[in-house]
This record gives C-alpha cells, structure tokens and sequence, in this order.
C-alpha cells in the first residue's frame, strides 16, 4: 500500500495498491479522504482536476503529514 496524491495538490488523500487483474498486476487506488463522499471507495481520476491517475505521476506522501 502507498500514501499518494495528485501533483495538481488540490484533490484529497489517495492510497494504491498493486492487485492482480485480468492476467496482469496494476495499480488501483482508493479515496483515503474521510471527509469525501466516496471515502474509501475505488477511484480512476484526481476528483479535484479530473486528471487520470498513475502511479508514475502520483507524489508519495508521509502517512502523518501531507507534503505540497
């Protein structure tokens, strides 16, 4: 599991994880704001600018503080 957010810096905590699917690993990632309606919930896209998400553009953060 990874602590992650967009580089736009303005949508909420992410987390990823790297799953087995359809015959190949790949990221997905969840909404890890809790005071977002969609908490906990599989998402594809930054819900502050719309940007797909992926790992390779995702920043890391500290579980603790988050970096901008």
């Amino acid at each position: 599991m990874a602590s992650l957010v967009c580089p736009c810096a303005r949508g909420g905590d992410l987390w990823g994880e790297f799953w087995w699917v359809g015959g190949e690993y790949k990221w997905v990632f969840f909404d890890d704001d809790n005071t977002s309606e969609t908490f906990t919930e599989q998402i594809t896209h930054c819900q502050a600018c719309g940007r797909p998400l992926d790992r390779k553009t995702l920043k890391a953060t500290s579980a603790f503080v988050r970096h901008q």
